[in-house]
């Protein structure tokens, strides 16, 4: 495997982490919905990869073993399906329930070819 370069990673430039750059995302992106889940996409207008949030409603899901494990579901989907570079995602979750891998996976897919 020496010289292949993976390309199913998520790296640290790949995250949002500041609010403002958040609330910019919400107020400004584009709304594309397919259950369980809840885009805004907002174009960077660079060429850098693109960079998403992942939220999780401390309302719906009241232990954090249970926030996590739906975050990881999305980034493993996300990893195999990445959005194209320039933008910014936030993603939210909005179903009561854990849903399945293929679940989500597909949510994703259809989401990124809209």
């Amino acid at each position: 495997m020496e010289g292949t370069k993976i390309t199913e990673c998520f790296s640290k430039s790949e995250r949002i982490c500041s609010e403002r750059e958040i609330e910019r995302i919400y107020k400004s992106g584009e709304k594309r919905h397919a259950f369980p889940l809840l885009t805004f996409w907002l174009n960077r207008g660079d060429d850098a990869p693109a960079r998403i949030v992942i939220s999780v409603a401390k309302k719906r899901f009241h232990n954090a073993v249970d926030r996590n494990r739906i975050k990881r579901l999305i980034r493993a989907a996300y990893r195999r399906h990445k959005f194209p570079d320039g933008y910014d995602v936030a993603i939210i979750y909005l179903s009561d329930k854990i849903a399945e891998y293929s679940t989500i996976e597909e949510a994703m897919k259809q989401v990124n070819s809209e």
